[in-house]
Order: structure tokens, then sequence, then C-alpha cells
């Protein structure tokens, strides 16, 4: 068995975390620490997880951390995980971030878009992007893994066939509109996330300038072999969870749908995770809830010469959790579905 730490252990994520994990054959949930002053009920935050996970959520002690897992999920802050990675690794434990702090490239790209100084840009580059479906050789055996959010998981996905298009496809006018549910914003209230602001409210934010843009247009450039710039606007809708994802690709060409659906069912071939709706069909959010799948559909728009590419995801599963012990699989050799689909699998 894995032994499993979760650092952080007050937040969605983490939720999600001990529900997934609490039915894994092959992982175990070991230690449970967050910022408290005494050990404290996981039902106190989670009182669907009462009876189901038995451990307390105890205060921050990185040695006893260290001592009873081989794996940590760090579901913290931007910039608290590099405070915390290091020293995990050192002690022969391995991070998994579901922060910001490693998924960058460029550590120069990542201090510029974020306002801050990398605190282990050493230990940058040898924890690899995990997102198995175009990243996997990367995962297995990496000292820890930079586990990719909803709004890039949910992006990139969307338009990662298309990156080696560029005879047909304008790669340099896309555009993408992106809606979350308010979980994606964490579980500390904020003004625009407080109930009576966000309720009956659907409203932009971050425009041409959210910080997730430069993580897409790097991981895209990647793959098409180039610098890709875009325009990527967030909206917060006022649901729990849930995120939906529409992108434009202007076409160089006439681009049927036919063509533009084959491009997508063979670059995701075999994927269990991402499901490619039928011909002319659009994903929902409501028929991904709960599950690590990503949903795409594709439609052609030959009036405004443009492909119309449209994911959905949860986003706190394929877009955080979920996504997370799919790469914890990978990492470990196992099944990247163990734990994610059926409840008693074993192999």
């Amino acid at each position: 068995m894995i032994r499993i730490g979760i650092l952080g252990a007050k937040g969605y994520t983490a939720g999600e975390l001990m529900r997934i994990l609490a039915g894994h054959p092959r992982a175990r949930l070991a230690c449970l620490m967050a910022r408290v002053e005494a050990p404290e009920p996981v039902a106190k935050y989670f009182p669907a997880l009462r009876g189901i996970v038995a451990l307390p959520i105890e205060p921050v002690d990185l040695s006893a951390l260290a001592a009873r897992c081989d794996a940590v999920f760090l579901a913290l802050p931007h910039t608290t995980a590099q405070e915390y990675a290091p020293a995990l690794i050192e002690k022969n434990v391995r991070p998994i971030d579901l922060s910001a702090d490693f998924r960058f490239d460029s550590v120069e790209l990542y201090e510029a878009t974020y306002k801050v100084t990398h605190l282990a840009p050493q230990l940058n580059a040898r924890i690899p992007y995990a997102l198995p479906e175009l990243f996997r050789a990367e995962i297995a055996g990496a000292p820890g893994l930079a586990i990719p959010g909803c709004y890039t998981t949910t992006s990139i996905l969307a338009l990662a066939p298309f990156m080696t298009r560029g005879e047909a496809l304008d790669l340099d006018r896309i555009v993408i509109n992106a809606l979350s549910g308010v979980s994606g914003a964490g579980r500390s209230p904020t003004e625009t996330t407080h109930f009576p602001e966000c309720n009956e409210s659907v409203a932009a934010y971050g425009v041409a300038r959210h910080r997730h843009r430069p993580e897409i247009e790097e991981k895209l450039g990647r793959l098409a072999g180039r610098p890709i710039r875009l325009v990527f606007t967030p909206h917060l809708i006022p649901m729990n969870r849930g995120i939906l994802v529409t992108c434009t690709i202007p076409m160089k060409r006439p681009v049927t749908i036919a063509e533009a659906h084959g491009w997508v069912r063979e670059f995701y071939a075999g994927e269990p995770f991402v499901r490619v709706l039928p011909e002319g069909e659009v994903p929902a959010t409501g028929a991904v809830a709960l599950t690590n799948f990503c949903d795409i559909g594709v439609v052609a728009d030959p009036h405004a010469a443009a492909l119309v590419v449209i994911s959905a995801a949860d986003n706190l599963v394929k877009g955080a959790s979920g996504q997370a012990v799919q790469a914890m699989n990978a990492l470990f050799g196992l099944p990247e579905t163990m734990g994610l689909l059926a409840a008693n699998e074993s192999d």
C-alpha cells in the first residue's frame, strides 16, 4: 500500500482527495495535516466523510508527516508548496503539488506571472507537469509532480489535438472563453465569491491578464513547437462545481467537422479519461460532475470560417484532485484508472 499524506487538509481539493482515496485499492490515507491548533475531526470540515475517513486533521509537523508517508499531496495556496516540497524530497517522500508553484517550465515566466521569487528554482526543472494525456512519459519515477489546475487542464486538452494543424488553422488567433463554478476559487470566501455577491450573477474577471493564460500558452507551445498567443477570458458562474471551456480557432482553409473530429479522436485514442463526443454534440458540466472525465465536442462553423471546440470537466476532480490521483497512479506504476472508475478495482 502507498502511504498517503495530505498537507492543507481543510480545503475543497483535500476533501475530494479524501473521498477518492478512501476507495483506492492500493493507496491508504496515513496522515492529514493543516493549520489547526489541535487535532480536529475530518467531519468538522467535510460532514459527508463522517464514518469514512477516521484520521484526524493534525497540526503541521513535517518530520512526522514524512515518517508516515510515501507521497504527500500539497493542497496549499500558491507559493507555499515551494517551502515544503524540497524538504519532503530530501526525506524520500514525493510531493504532489496542486498549486501553481512547479507548473511552469520557465521559472522566469512563473515569477513574472505570480509576481514572486521562486524559492526552489533548481527543483522546478525536476518536477514534471503532470497532465498524463500529454506528458505521461515524464511522470513515472519523478521526484514529485506538478498538477495542472482546472482552467488549464480543460483548455489544454481541448486545444492540444490542433497544435500540429497550423497549415489548416490560424493558431495565432485562438480565443478561449471559460466558465467555472465558485469552488474553483477555494474555500475561503472573498468579496466576489461570497454568496450574495455571486449568486444569480455571471461575471468575467482577470480579463486580458489572468495568470493561467501564460501557463496554457507555454504548454500549447511545447506541443506546437513554437510560441502560442491567445485570448483567455474566465467567468465566475453561480454553481458549486464544474468548468466549461469554449475555444474558437479560425480556419486558414475549409475544415469539415468530420476532419476536425477525426483529429481529436485520433489524438485521444485509448485515453480513459478523455471522452470525445459524437460529431455535432457538445459537452455539459452535469455529465462530468464528480468524475475524472473531460468531455470534448467539436463544431465546424463555415459561416465564420472557424472551429469551435468545447470541453467540460469537474474543476475539483479532473481539474484538481482526480487528476492528482491519476498522476499518482502513473508515478507509482499503477493503472491510471485505479480508484477513479470502479471502487473495487484491484489491478
